[in-house]
């Protein structure tokens, strides 16, 4: 589970095992094919003017379109905060649900996590989607990373688990799977 500010007022986190940017997925010959920053990466962490930039893009780009997502994701929390007064935002059970609109034309783009579009894009179906637009990461929506959700009371078990954690970033085998798994190093 993403890292959030929000999210640690009521659970622990272990100490982050992965960072996946969340980033948006379109037809490759549809008119979002070009958005402005494709490719590239933005760190909310960091208050900056290009942020700030990209962002302002974004919503320009992104006014009056379709813009589909998961319900209760740091995504559905960005798009509130960046987009929704300026896009139609549509928020889904699944995001199967907005593959499936995406791929049928009912929305213009769909908004998860990178890792999660691999696995879209892998699909036979899925050929003529494609990245658009900028990635983010960080700040206080997206948080520092992935990590796994514990209650307040076990200390004890998040100790335990964070020590293994470490252990397995250490030695490379959470690399080493994210790459088998993900075909890409998510890891920290």
């Amino acid at each position: 589970m993403s890292i959030t500010e929000e999210r640690m007022k009521t659970i622990d986190f272990s100490i982050p095992y992965a960072s996946s940017p969340v980033a948006f997925l379109a037809d490759k010959n549809g008119p979002l094919a070009q958005l402005s920053n494709s490719g590239k990466m933005i760190d909310l962490s960091k208050d900056d003017a290009e942020a700030k930039a990209a962002i302002d893009t974004l919503r320009k780009e992104l006014t009056g379109k379709n813009v589909g997502l998961q319900v209760s994701t740091t995504e559905a929390t960005f798009a509130d905060k960046y987009l929704k007064d300026v896009a139609n935002v549509h928020e889904y059970k699944t995001t199967d649900e907005h593959d499936l609109d995406l791929m049928a034309g009912r929305i213009d783009v769909a908004f998860a996590d990178t890792t999660y579009f691999l696995g879209t894009l892998a699909k036979p179906d899925a050929k003529d989607l494609a990245f658009v637009g900028p990635q983010f990461k960080g700040g206080p929506i997206l948080g520092p990373g992935i990590g796994a959700a514990f209650r307040k009371t076990d200390k004890d078990l998040q100790d335990i688990y964070n020590k293994a954690l470490k252990a397995a970033l250490d030695d490379g085998s959470v690399s080493k799977y994210s790459m088998q798994w993900f075909k890409i190093d998510i890891t920290k």
